[in-house]
């Protein structure tokens, strides 16, 4: 049996904002498949690992299929992160066996000690324990896998490129304590575009990017001006993008893309 490669050519824009976060969301580590004559009939095994998220949990999950002659066989492995108790570090495999320990082994301590913030991003509730000095990009990036929010003044505040959304407003999330966001709801590049919001075909078509790696703050940032002001003028545009910095000078092209998503 044969497998034709399909050949790599140019990277188109659309691609290129896909890689830079802005239109998926989630990580795709590694695929195997193995084709091999067995007996009788034809015996073929894939292995497909991936990342994914949920209920505050940050999950590797490895899927093994094995067909043959019309048999299918599947096993499932799934590795958690595990939630660690702070006052013995104790290991548990979920949040509610944690919290059970705790309440049993260390009553007499202050529950908030866990650490623990619930969260709604794009539209999904996330429970995760944090540490007291954690960032919020830190925890969407490391713990919940939405890789927007970038870092390109290494957490100073100073380049608008980690904004996200937080309960309506902009704002810079490697300046927010992820402890703090509790019951916040948040909003990153990756759950902007899969609504189909207009500025996402705006900003393919406007050639925002260069290098891509500021586009998602813009983007974000554009997205909460349109929210508040549906018909902005070039100078609210302006005003509202100004704490966003891109090194490779493509401020135009921001508003001629905010402007064309406005009149949509």
């Amino acid at each position: 049996m044969t497998e034709e490669k399909k050949k790599s050519g140019g990277v188109s824009r659309r691609e290129f904002l896909k890689d830079a976060g802005l239109l998926v969301g989630g990580t795709a580590i590694g695929s195997t498949v193995l084709l091999a004559a067995c007996g009788d009939g034809e015996t073929v095994t894939e292995k497909v690992t991936t990342t994914i998220t949920g209920a505050g949990e940050a999950t590797t999950k490895t899927v093994t299929t094995t067909e043959q002659v019309g048999e299918v066989t599947k096993t499932e492995t799934i590795t958690l992160q595990k939630f660690v108790c702070p006052s013995c570090n104790q290991e548990f495999d979920t949040l509610a066996a944690l919290q059970n320990h705790f309440n049993s082994e260390h009553a007499g301590e202050v529950p908030a000690a866990l650490n623990v913030v619930s969260l709604n991003v794009n539209g999904k509730v996330y429970n995760v324990q944090v540490d007291p000095n954690e960032t919020l990009q830190e925890l969407l990036r490391k713990k919940l896998g939405f890789t927007s929010p970038k870092d390109m003044c290494f957490g100073y505040g100073a380049c608008g490129s980690c904004s996200v959304i937080k309960d309506g407003r902009p704002i810079l999330s490697c300046m927010a304590l992820a402890a703090e966001c509790d019951g916040a709801v948040v909003e990153t590049a990756e759950g902007i575009a899969e609504t189909n919001h207009a500025l996402t075909e705006a900003y393919v078509m406007n050639f925002t990017p260069q290098c891509g790696y500021c586009t998602p703050g813009f983007f974000v940032t554009a997205k909460a001006l349109l929210d508040h002001n549906p018909k902005p003028t070039e100078e609210d545009i302006r005003e509202a993008l100004a704490g966003n910095m891109c090194r490779c000078g493509t401020y135009p092209a921001h508003i001629r893309a905010v402007l064309e998503a406005s009149s949509s």
